[in-house]
């Protein structure tokens, strides 16, 4: 069941919400002619297939798929509910932000971290909540605008088809059998390398160790569901695979300085006016080095 919503509609930009779950339906089945679009997943993952090549739109990572791409999307967690924002982009925002289509390049993806992470988040809420199209506008700009120009695409592109495929593998099995909590030398069977051959190829491909992907994963799915408003953060640790509220706590700390509770709660005063100041300083802090949306 894919439920989609249309949180704004400009003359530059269209912003979709999705929420799929069980029972699945077209989602195996070939789209194309579509507008230029990045697609930021909230929580879960899903593969995004171009050719004979495909893409995780996952925590972490966002894809961009250029005007009139043909691709078709899997699930690689069959019980998952998938959430993703699909941002929609006319020719002239594409002009913009220099991200045109590269006929060898249809499919791209940028790596981000776990600030950028909830900055999207925060970013569908504000969306969901209404307010001025321009100031809309101006955050879609200087979120997008941050996301190409302030990380490199994904590193993936200096492996070999090979090596992609094994990493792909790897990269749906601890998605799809997340309960498990898989080893590496379980994922390394998976791979059909040694272990050490498989922490080598996927740090290289990824930029990310397996324990990194993990992390990311958990805590970004987790981050999609505070944006939601959960309530129950114990059932939510147990949920992504943490072993215990307190392990997930840490884990927030670490990475963002606040608590899940914290998060839930900044996240729920948000709005676009916030994060276009918020945006606004990032950006005028671009000429001093590599932009971070670290203590933003």
């Amino acid at each position: 069941m894919s439920i989609m919503q249309t949180v704004l509609r400009t003359p530059h930009f269209e912003v979709i919400s999705h929420v799929c779950q069980r029972p699945r339906v077209a989602c195996g089945t070939v789209i194309g002619g579509l507008p230029a679009r990045f697609i930021f997943t909230r929580r879960g993952s899903f593969m995004v297939h171009v050719g004979s090549r495909c893409w995780f739109a996952r925590p972490g990572q966002a894809v961009f798929l250029g005007m009139g791409i043909e691709y078709h999307v899997t699930h690689p967690d069959a019980e998952s509910c998938d959430c993703c924002t699909d941002v929609l982009i006319s020719e002239e925002m594409l002009d913009m932000l220099g991200a045109h289509t590269d006929p060898g390049q249809p499919c791209r993806a940028f790596g981000h971290d776990l600030r950028f992470q909830k900055t999207h988040v925060e970013l569908l809420r504000g969306l969901l909540r209404g307010g001025d199209a321009d100031d809309a506008e101006e955050v879609l700009l200087d979120t997008l605008s941050y996301l190409t120009e302030s990380y490199e695409a994904g590193t993936s592109a200096a492996c070999g088809i090979k090596v992609m495929r094994q990493v792909t593998r790897v990269e749906e099995a601890i998605v799809g059998r997340a309960e498990e909590n898989l080893g590496v030398e379980e994922l390394a069977k998976v791979a059909g390398c040694s272990p050490f051959h498989l922490c080598r190829i996927f740090r290289a491909c990824t930029g990310q160790s397996l324990r990194q992907f993990r992390m990311q994963q958990r805590l970004g799915s987790a981050l999609g569901r505070l944006g939601d408003g959960e309530r129950d953060l114990a059932a939510l640790a147990c949920d992504m695979g943490f072993n215990s509220h307190s392990h997930m706590t840490d884990a927030f700390r670490l990475a963002l300085g606040m608590s899940p509770s914290e998060v839930r709660d900044d996240m729920r005063q948000s709005d676009l006016q916030v994060l276009k100041n918020r945006l606004r300083d990032v950006r005028g802090r671009w000429k001093d080095g590599k932009p971070s949306l670290a203590g933003a």
